[in-house]
């Protein structure tokens, strides 16, 4: 085969004439002819990671995010979020957790700032058992926090778009993360600033924002751990409670099961939802009247037929019921024969299936003549359990 000019090369070639007979040194220590002696110098090799851009930084850390959002694990987030090649870029994981938490309701926006505060303070690894590397310093300085805000503040009139109220909201933001320490008081000044003479869009929403921080933190006996308000999964258990019995109470009152849905669906706790089945059988159990039963189980038909409460989440609550039945029946001597009825009036139904039918307890013993009842329970028709 023919070689090029000069015999240099060339597929099909062996190269230049003499080639076989000068030194090549092979740098490259993966190459089989690789000889570290015969090296002049030493030759390091180190890793090099190349700086991501603000695009790359945003597609990368807005899953992350959204996946806080949904575990709500503080450290594993900060931790996934360390070992992102993102120095620069730190600011803009503000920018992106701020901007989701404000497309979303009042509970991811107590998330937001609660991680806001995390970035600052990695006390909250020690509570969590976390040793990582992540928890010995913190995720972010608080000049990289500022200027996140400060992108924010930018950005106010695009926000906007999405979020009418978007200023106000941002203004709880840093309200909070004032509170808690993270932020110091000077950013409110910052946004004060006038950046031109005009009165255009951006120093507006830029000075309301501002405002709103402002006038939170005057308030001496406003507690901004709160801003975000108590609503779902953040409200206390026993207040949760409360305001199932409370819209219970008011359905047997009013009647209106479209409001008792629309309740419980704005309490926003789809996971303890079985506390709702539970109260509404025992109260039915306590009530002991044809109307305020038959009420309680077309209301838990209902709820199986919308969805709004789930298969799992009603089974959750009727296996409540069955636990707690000795204690339940000690104060309604009746129970259990309330429970049997209820129960099988549920599965003709279809609000459960035949496996929870089954599993529902009878009553512990029989009644004797003596007790005052002739040894019969007493029974209210066949359409005792029609529904309303």
């Amino acid at each position: 085969m023919k070689s090029k000019k000069s015999g240099g090369g060339g597929k099909g070639t062996w190269g230049k004439l003499g080639d076989e007979i000068e030194p090549h040194l092979a740098l490259d220590n993966h190459d089989p002819n690789y000889d570290s002696e015969e090296q002049d110098a030493d030759i390091m090799y180190k890793p090099v990671k190349p700086k991501w851009s603000r695009e790359e930084t945003e597609k990368t850390v807005i899953p992350i995010l959204n996946e806080y959002f949904e575990h709500a694990q503080k450290m594993e987030a900060i931790d996934a979020l360390s070992h992102l090649n993102i120095d620069d870029e730190k600011p803009m994981v503000v920018v992106c957790l701020i901007t989701l938490a404000m497309e979303k309701k009042s509970e991811f926006r107590e998330l937001a700032s609660q991680l806001v505060k995390s970035f600052l303070d990695n006390s909250q690894a020690a509570e969590n058992g976390n040793n990582s590397s992540s928890s010995n310093s913190s995720f972010m300085t608080e000049n990289e926090l500022e200027r996140g805000f400060d992108s924010l503040r930018l950005c106010l009139a695009d926000l906007k778009l999405d979020t009418p109220d978007a200023a106000e909201v941002l203004g709880k933001f840093i309200a909070r993360a004032i509170f808690d320490g993270v932020l110091s008081r000077d950013i409110i000044k910052v946004f004060q600033t006038t950046q031109t003479t005009d009165e255009d869009l951006e120093n507006k929403l830029s000075r309301s924002c501002a405002l709103e921080a402002d006038c939170l933190l005057k308030i001496r006996h406003n507690n901004l751990k709160y801003v975000w308000g108590v609503g779902g999964g953040i409200q206390p258990l026993e207040v949760l409670k409360q305001k199932m019995a409370a819209l219970l109470k008011e359905y047997l009152s009013s009647g209106d099961s479209e409001e008792a849905m629309r309740c419980v669906r704005d309490l926003d706790v789809p996971h303890f939802h079985h506390e709702v089945v539970y109260e509404a059988i025992v109260m039915a159990i306590e009530v002991s009247t044809k109307r305020a039963i038959s009420m309680l189980v077309h209301l838990l038909k209902r709820f199986s037929d919308t969805a709004i409460i789930t298969t799992d989440q009603l089974v959750q609550g009727f296996v409540r019921v069955y636990s707690e039945m000795p204690d339940i029946n000690l104060d309604v001597p009746n129970a259990y024969f309330f429970l049997e009825q209820l129960v099988d009036t549920c599965y003709e139904l279809k609000v459960i299936n035949l496996k929870l039918k089954v599993q529902a307890p009878s009553r512990s013993r029989k009644r004797f003549v003596s007790e005052g009842d002739g040894g019969r329970f007493k029974t209210f028709g066949d359409n005792y359990f029609d529904l309303v």
